[in-house]
């Protein structure tokens, strides 16, 4: 019989029910930490998501409905312009989500006066979809130009203002 390896000190057998606490400890821990945290966000996405409204009594003609998803279109792009006006830029993705639950509204409101459900309203219904796509990919961009790119356009600002009060800064070459 050939030799038997020590045992490892790190793992006295006295402490095994200690290591099994702190493991169970451990693992209840990051189980509530992580339940909570997706309980949070789904709570928050739900506060600024606007639900669906049933569909109104009266429907708006094919055209009515057209002509408002091209408005909301057209005040999509407005909000978007905007964001790079917003100062702070590193507050761009809170601005965006204001505005967007506010847009998301007006949508759901004219979803409900659209009969969309119908089978003659089909390519209403790619528009209001499509519409909502391209606002969730706005949202997206909001919020990496305001955490990647708002801390330079902020320093670059600050930039432009402290060199605007240098002495030289009024003077012609």
């Amino acid at each position: 019989m050939g030799p038997v390896s020590a045992p490892d000190p790190r793992k006295d057998p006295r402490y095994r029910r200690f290591r099994g606490a702190a493991y169970g400890i451990y693992i209840l821990v990051t189980t509530l930490f992580s339940l909570w945290l997706i309980w949070s966000v789904g709570h928050s996405v739900l506060a600024m998501t606007p639900e669906k409204l049933p569909p109104a009594p009266v429907a708006l003609t094919f055209r009515e409905c057209l002509d408002g998803a091209r408005a909301l279109w057209a005040d999509l792009e407005s909000g978007r312009e905007k964001l790079v006006n917003v100062s702070p830029a590193k507050s761009v993705d809170q601005e965006w989500m204001r505005f967007r639950t506010a847009w998301l509204q007006k949508l759901r409101v004219r979803e409900s006066e659209c009969a969309l459900d119908s089978r003659e309203r089909a390519p209403l219904r790619e528009v209001f979809r499509r519409l909502v796509r391209v606002q969730d990919l706005y949202a997206i961009h909001a919020v990496q130009y305001a955490g990647e790119v708002g801390g330079e356009v902020d320093a670059l600002h600050d930039a432009l203002n402290t060199a605007g009060r240098n002495p030289g800064a009024g003077r012609l070459p």
